[in-house]
């Protein structure tokens, strides 16, 4: 067992002081410290050949930094993610797994920029310290989760909903189109770099609850999920859109969520669709103007059968 008050004391005693130091008496339920905004994406010279010709232009490239992640002093994770909505990556990413059920749970999130050798990449790490009010079984050896296009990297096995997911829910077609456009609209790194994912969480009357962007197309789940957990934000019969392609993790994740119906630009794998089929989950893929194609459970589609 690992003691949050026996790990690295002298780094929480810290942290706790700064706390008081910051915030009195009245620390609030989550501590969320040296959280400064990072820059979201990097200036670079590029060439851009034409029929016409070469012109030479400056492109905004995504940023892509580590991520560690400590429990109670201890190594869990390293992740590659955008630097932006950091906190609720690690809420998520932490309920997800099993760790935390609630963010009450988390008494200090405390985050800190290391220098790293490896220049030719990046220059800094970036490190969330997490201290619970209780203790957590030994963890594994510290692991890296890319941000690449094949499945992450989670703790077990694919976490199962309790339950299957037997929501009433039905929507029209449209609807799933303007939840397309919605989502575009509102994604603003997408729209500078055109190299990340965004997800988001909808009302069945299609109103955006919450958005993540990130270069993980994963990382947008464990931030939704963190954002829910921060805002106490009901995702329970909610409707998911993402842009990536829904993979066997990201269909563990909406049902985690408990979004009955999860909507793509893109296809399921046939594991997805295997879980969503056995989840009672409905995907709708290639999700674009005048096309909805439907792969499991189309009942909730209206106008499929």
């Amino acid at each position: 067992m690992l003691s949050k008050l026996q790990s690295n004391d002298d780094v929480f005693q810290e942290l706790m002081a700064a706390s008081q130091h910051v915030f009195g008496s009245k620390r609030p339920p989550i501590l969320i410290m040296n959280d400064k905004t990072m820059i979201e994406s990097d200036e670079r010279k590029s060439a851009l050949w034409t029929p016409q010709g070469v012109a030479a232009e400056s492109t905004a490239l995504p940023e892509e930094v580590p991520l560690c992640i400590q429990i109670n002093g201890s190594q869990l994770i390293s992740i590659a993610a955008s630097p932006t909505q950091r906190e609720a990556l690690v809420l998520g990413f932490l309920h997800y797994a099993g760790l935390i059920r609630t963010a009450s749970e988390v008494r200090v999130l405390h985050f800190s920029h290391r220098p790293t050798d490896n220049t030719a990449a990046t220059q800094y790490n970036i490190c969330a310290d997490v201290w619970l009010d209780h203790d957590v079984e030994a963890l594994p050896a510290p692991w890296m989760r890319t941000s690449g296009c094949g499945s992450g990297v989670i703790l077990g096995e694919l976490r199962e909903p309790p339950e299957v997911l037997q929501h009433p829910l039905q929507i029209m077609p449209e609807l799933l189109i303007e939840m397309r456009q919605r989502l575009q609209n509102g994604a603003s790194m997408y729209h500078e770099t055109r190299g990340v994912h965004a997800s988001g969480l909808f009302t069945p009357e299609g109103e955006l609850l919450a958005l993540a962007e990130d270069i993980g197309r994963h990382n947008t789940l464990d931030k939704l999920l963190g954002l829910c957990l921060m805002h106490n934000i009901k995702s329970d019969g909610m409707i998911l859109f993402t842009t990536g392609r829904i993979s066997s993790e990201m269909m563990s994740k909406a049902a985690w969520l408990r979004t009955p119906i999860v909507g793509s630009m893109t296809a399921p794998s046939s594991l997805a669709a295997a879980l969503a089929e056995t989840w009672g989950i409905t995907i709708a893929g290639y999700v674009r103007s005048g096309q909805v194609r439907i792969y499991t459970h189309p009942w909730r589609i209206l106008g499929q059968s």
